[in-house]
């Protein structure tokens, strides 16, 4: 015999009530309905739910207030909870799920996804009974606004451990280190397919966020494996490199100061002349002796990714002095990669490095259906645009467009994340190679790009308004 599932939905709106009333009843569903945050409360006890369902904006008492009480009981405190919103902000399913609701759903919706979403947390919930989560694990269904926001809670929670992606007959995930992403896996298995790209394909399923060691070497043992190193001065660290480019040296230095919180500053010199300043900063002081590893890492991945894009740069010019080819047709499509990597890095300080990565990957993907030409392109996890095209090494004029294209979408929505991010003027970012973006018209195609895609958004503004 099966046993109805108890559910109990606070909502002010009466019509709503009624209509889900009528999809979860018996036999496989009782509900307790109440339009009243404080008459639910004086039941809750008594009803024992299996699953609360509860609107955000009520009169008397609001959701956000229902469901701290909620969490406040020592009985209450493990119930799935999903949240209602006619609010549509990201910034509000982050703290929702961030305070530890399990589901997040903007009205209006199809009552049939309503029902369908209870029937998925039940049954993880059920799934959950029956097995060994660590008691500090964050859990749900992925909501409407996708995976971006949970990566993003990720790394703006400075998460070490892993987050998990689970659906029929597919799981991957990823790996965290304060924050950084520094691998991933799943299954099934497919070769040649980067871990990241394999889990933002998928379209839903259940997540788990969950805290655990892990080691800074790449397919490394699990810190807590690892003999324990002895305590050494918490001191700031640094790299020199030297890079010949032709008759020139190029010097690269890099270090990692406390002032109050952990910067890596990297600084480019040529002939002993400074020409670019690349700064990360992280919102904590990484001053204690268990973070030494993690600063060391920070340190070395930005100095090695600083050196390979000067020795990039220096073997171009050393092989070809102009980056249209000598019969005036064809890019050098590397100028372009370069030009796409300096704008993502430069939204790093505003919306995070893997909600960099994520959205310079989904863009291009988005992208490339209409311009071929950015195929021949592929984002690294670290955040590099690369070339990638064997036999190839020279590209339409279109490329330049494509290009452009790329990076004003990227900005428009980076903004729409963060504000800060909008306002990254290209031609700052890209002066190292100024001269050689101006001539192909990179320039002129971002500006026109920018223009469009300000203009595209005014208009879906006003549409959805």
């Amino acid at each position: 015999m099966t046993i109805a599932k108890r559910v109990v939905m606070v909502d002010d709106d009466e019509k709503l009530l009624q209509l889900v009333s009528y999809h979860l009843r018996p036999p496989e569903f009782e509900l307790h309905a109440f339009s009243d945050a404080r008459d639910a409360l004086m039941r809750l006890h008594d009803i024992g739910p299996d699953l609360i369902i509860c609107d955000m904006m009520m009169p008397m008492m609001d959701g956000r207030t229902f469901f701290g009480v909620v969490k406040k009981s020592e009985i209450l405190s493990s119930i799935p909870f999903i949240f209602l919103s006619g609010v549509q902000a990201s910034d509000e399913i982050l703290e929702a799920l961030g305070a530890g609701a399990d589901d997040f759903l903007n009205k209006p919706f199809p009552v049939r996804r309503l029902v369908e979403k209870v029937r998925a947390t039940l049954r993880m919930a059920d799934r959950l009974a029956t097995r060994e989560v660590r008691p500090d694990a964050v859990w749900g269904n992925v909501g409407p606004s996708g995976i971006l926001p949970l990566l993003k809670l990720c790394e703006d929670g400075q998460l070490t451990g892993r987050f998990r992606l689970e659906a029929p007959g597919e799981v991957r995930w990823l790996e965290f280190l304060a924050g950084d992403l520094v691998r991933g896996g799943g299954t099934p298995e497919v070769p040649g397919e980067d871990p990241l790209d394999l889990l933002l394909a998928m379209e839903g399923g259940t997540y788990w966020i969950e805290q655990r060691p892990v080691s800074v070497e790449a397919g490394g043992r699990d810190e807590a494996e690892r003999p324990r190193p002895r305590p050494r001065p918490a001191v700031p660290l640094g790299r020199y490199s030297v890079v010949q480019a032709g008759s020139k040296t190029v010097q690269v230095q890099t270090e990692g100061e406390h002032r109050p919180n952990f910067t890596v500053t990297t600084v480019v010199a040529q002939e002993g002349q400074g020409v670019r300043k690349i700064e990360t900063a992280w919102p904590h002081p990484l001053q204690r002796l268990e973070d030494r590893d993690i600063a060391k890492l920070q340190i070395d991945r930005q100095h090695d990714r600083i050196v390979d894009s000067v020795r990039e740069l220096a073997s171009e010019r050393a092989s070809r002095r102009e980056v249209w080819g000598l019969d005036g047709r064809g890019v050098e499509p590397s100028v372009l990669a370069w030009a796409v990597s300096f704008v993502g890095e430069q939204a790093w300080p505003h919306i995070g490095r893997v909600t960099s990565v994520v959205l310079l990957r989904r863009i291009h993907k988005r992208l490339a259906e209409d311009h071929e030409v950015l195929r021949a392109f592929r984002v690294t996890q670290d955040g590099r645009v690369l070339f990638d095209l064997p036999g190839r090494s020279r590209l339409p004029e279109g490329a330049v467009q494509a290009a452009a294209d790329w990076v004003a979408v990227f900005l428009a929505e980076a903004g729409e994340i963060e504000s800060g991010a909008a306002r990254i003027r290209v031609r700052e970012v890209t002066r190292m190679r100024g001269t050689d973006l101006a001539n192909i018209g990179f320039y002129a195609a971002v500006d026109a790009a920018l223009g469009r895609t300000a203009l595209a958004h005014r208009s879906s503004s006003a549409i959805v308004h």
